[in-house]
């Protein structure tokens, strides 16, 4: 019984293997195999005839069956169907020693893995973590940081078979690369994951009463953290590009001029504490298109925090110009439709599609043959032995 799994598994290999890449590893054994068969078979020929010819020549009426027994009167000569059974038994025979000759040349199949291999187009998401992502939503208990980390995971999710080669960047005070280019999804999801909501000091729910609603745990304590320096993640990504960057990707782009192929994601909510424009240039320089989603348009708690005209209640209207001056595009994170339109905002650049043949290996499929072999030797058996119950007269 614990042969037969053996032969289906064989059996269904032979089915899915591509035989056009059959080859031998004793080639020349199988011409000798199918010699030595046609040399045997021919030879049984020849000595079956010469017994009969001989037979004829002494004056006997006789096939080659010696019967005792037989009831009188009954025909001594062997049957249609006898000889059809012994015949097809003899044709079962031949071919499992001609699949056994075959399993006997070691016959391999060169099995070539091809890997198709799309490099879409190479993203970068930027996330705000600084202090100011715990505070909540207008009329909610809902958190920036929670809001921004369900948009980009839903972003990510969203491009899952976009196959982009992606980074993923958290800035706060300072800015830290949590995930260098990757095109796994499972990857990139796990770093963003595992990455902080909002970075803040201890207290912070003293600190800011009735405005930072995040608890202990669910923000990382942070003392000196919790400031926005988008500057500080622009740099990052930049030099993602720079040192980390596809050279397929930076080949494409010099061949072609025009090509934007390359493009930064910031999720933010804009007060930032220093200027970036400076890094918005050099994006532009290596035609990199930032695109920005801004989660809190409602800029109250910046007012009550730093009065009505400062400049971080400015600074926000000044980086949704900012992104459009230069050549990208923002989104508002409760916009149910933002997800959607950043996506289709990011297939507008252009792709590359490369096809790499790797791994050609070896499979040893001898076992094959054999399995085959064993089968029709199985039921040649069978058939002698049936033939072997039947009147010849049959």
């Amino acid at each position: 019984m614990e042969a037969w799994p053996l032969i289906v598994g064989a059996v269904t290999d032979a089915l899915n293997l591509d035989w056009s890449e059959l080859s031998y590893k004793r080639s020349s054994l199988v011409i000798k195999a199918a010699a030595f068969i046609a040399a045997v078979f021919f030879t049984t020929l020849v000595v079956r005839w010469w017994r009969s010819a001989s037979a004829r020549k002494g004056g006997r009426r006789t096939s080659s069956h010696y019967l005792t027994s037989l009831a009188i009167g009954k025909s001594h000569e062997s049957g249609v169907v006898f000889k059809t059974v012994r015949g097809f038994t003899w044709c079962l025979a031949l071919v499992s020693l001609c699949f056994l000759g075959i399993a006997l040349a070691d016959p391999v199949v060169f099995v070539t893995n091809t890997t198709e291999l799309i490099e879409s187009r190479e993203v970068v998401y930027i996330k705000d973590v600084s202090a100011s992502n715990g505070f909540h939503l207008p009329n909610s208990n809902v958190t920036r940081g929670e809001l921004a980390m369900e948009t980009l995971e839903k972003l990510i999710l969203k491009r899952k078979d976009k196959k982009d080669r992606a980074a993923y960047i958290v800035f706060g005070t300072n800015s830290e690369i949590w995930s260098g280019f990757t095109m796994s999804f499972e990857s990139l999801m796990f770093s963003v994951s595992m990455s902080p909501i909002a970075l803040a000091p201890s207290g912070a729910l003293k600190l800011w009463p009735g405005m930072f609603v995040l608890k202990e745990g669910q923000y990382t304590v942070s003392e000196t953290g919790g400031s926005t320096n988008l500057h500080l993640g622009l740099e990052s990504a930049i030099y993602l590009f720079d040192q980390k960057g596809s050279s397929n990707v930076t080949e494409k782009m010099k061949q072609n001029p025009d090509a934007q192929m390359r493009s930064v994601v910031i999720i933010t909510d804009g007060a930032a504490e220093v200027d970036p424009e400076p890094q918005f240039k050099e994006l532009r320089k290596r035609r990199i298109t930032p695109h920005l989603i801004f989660v809190d348009p409602d800029r109250t708690i910046e007012k009550l925090l730093h009065g009505e005209n400062s400049i971080k209640a400015q600074l926000p209207d000044q980086l949704l110009m900012m992104v459009r001056r230069y050549g990208g595009q923002y989104f508002f994170a409760r916009d149910q439709k933002s997800v959607d339109r950043i996506s289709e905002a990011l297939d507008k650049l252009q792709s590359i599609k490369q096809v790499k043949r790797t791994d050609v290996k070896e499979k040893e499929v001898y076992f094959i043959p054999l399995a085959i072999s064993f089968l029709f030797a199985v039921a040649a058996i069978a058939a002698r032995v049936l033939s072997l119950l039947m009147w010849r007269t049959v």
